[in-house]
């Protein structure tokens, strides 16, 4: 008796798992495999999660106003890393800005943005009462903080070295609250990228030109810089850095003009062991995406023909085996983005003799492709 008592039991679990299983799914429909993506119609921007060829609504949001009638996807939003939930900042007003364009007889105005935190599963918004700057914010690996550079009023890189401020870095809960003074940064713009155990991976810069790399240690509140192999002190000539998903790794590059014709060397370099590898020296790159962490990656190139057509390509390049592969060639690229299970790599493409764009979907285990849907540049927006 006791046997079969025991055997319904564990049978009983099983089927209480997989209910619960079931309905993780059903209620959890941004978890998993798939990418997202923004698609505005009228005033609105509907957020979607693509997966395979099948796209589910999750939620619609205010679209950013560019000109009477004329709206686009959010300008800035962050997806937590469990995908339920997501940070974006919605266009609340405009206020005039003394100094620029004055003298020219011009209007110039500031666009307010307020940050929202979003649960994807029910929709249901939350305002961050912070003075939040738009440019970046992550979450943590448990997604339960968020860190974020308070917003200045100061709009030009001018103004702010004028002004002597520090960028001030702050940690708080997801929702804005117990928020605290992380560290503050000369520089006068601060990209956060990475939030990976203790460390806050970010990018500065001091104007379009000079910029900087470095991460916060969250234990300690200490700020540590690099200057990557070949760069100069101000890293001037070291461009378009992009970090691995641990952002202990990134990828830079050093452009240089030989037989008159711009070349690319792109370099990886990695934070812990202060090690620099030349990955690749070829035409002047475009897009670039992490597959894994520091050991493939994505990267576009425009070559143009006889008839002066542009033909871009994407390539694959896995850094321990030393092979750089083609995967696709079309016309004018962007916004690579690599779902979450491994499969698909996503694009858009320009349509030929048209203005309008394609959402590509690349099976990269049997190189076809498939047309998710067609739409001005605009009005799409795929979420990394």
């Amino acid at each position: 008796m006791l046997k079969h008592k025991s055997i319904f039991i564990i049978a009983a679990v099983i089927v209480g798992v997989g209910i619960g299983i079931l309905i993780w799914k059903f209620w959890s429909p941004a978890i998993g495999s798939g990418i997202f993506y923004f698609q505005v119609s009228d005033n609105k921007a509907n957020l979607y999660l693509l997966k395979n060829s099948n796209s589910k609504d999750l939620v619609s949001l205010s679209a950013r106003e560019v000109d009477v009638n004329d709206f686009r996807p959010p300008k800035h939003a962050f997806i937590s890393n469990s995908r339920e939930e997501m940070i974006y900042f919605k266009e609340v007003g405009e206020e005039p800005v003394t100094g620029i364009g004055e003298s020219e007889g011009m209007q110039v105005n500031r666009v307010i943005y307020k940050p929202v935190l979003v649960d994807l599963r029910s929709g249901k918004e939350t305002e961050i009462n912070q003075q939040i700057d738009s440019t970046s914010i992550v979450f943590s690996p448990d997604d339960s903080q968020i860190v974020w550079v308070k917003s200045v009023a100061e709009t030009t890189y001018q103004q702010i070295e004028e002004s002597g401020k520090k960028r001030e870095t702050w940690v708080s809960d997801k929702n804005g609250g117990n928020a605290q003074l992380l560290a503050s940064l000369d520089e006068n713009l601060v990209m956060l990228k990475r939030w990976t155990g203790s460390y806050i991976y970010f990018q500065g810069l001091w104007d379009t030109t000079n910029k900087s790399i470095g991460r916060i240690d969250t234990r300690t509140k200490q700020t540590e810089h690099l200057i990557p192999d070949g760069c100069t002190d101000m890293m001037e000539n070291c461009n378009n850095i992009e970090f691995s998903p641990s952002g202990s790794k990134f990828l830079y590059e050093i452009s240089s003009n030989k037989d008159n014709k711009d070349i690319t060397e792109l370099y990886l370099g990695d934070f812990e062991t202060r090690q620099y590898l030349a990955v690749l020296t070829t035409d002047q790159i475009g897009n670039r995406l992490w597959i894994d962490d520091g050991q493939k990656f994505f990267y576009t190139e425009q070559v143009e023909d006889k008839n002066g057509n542009v033909v871009e390509t994407i390539h694959l390049v896995d850094i321990q085996n030393q092979t750089d592969d083609s995967v696709y060639s079309g016309n004018y690229i962007s916004e690579l983005t690599f779902d979450s299970a491994g499969r698909y790599l996503y694009f858009l493409e320009k349509q030929k003799d048209s203005n309008n764009f394609n959402l590509v979907q690349l099976d990269l285990k049997t190189r076809k492709n498939a047309i998710i849907l067609s739409d001005n540049y605009n009005r799409v927006l795929l979420m990394p």
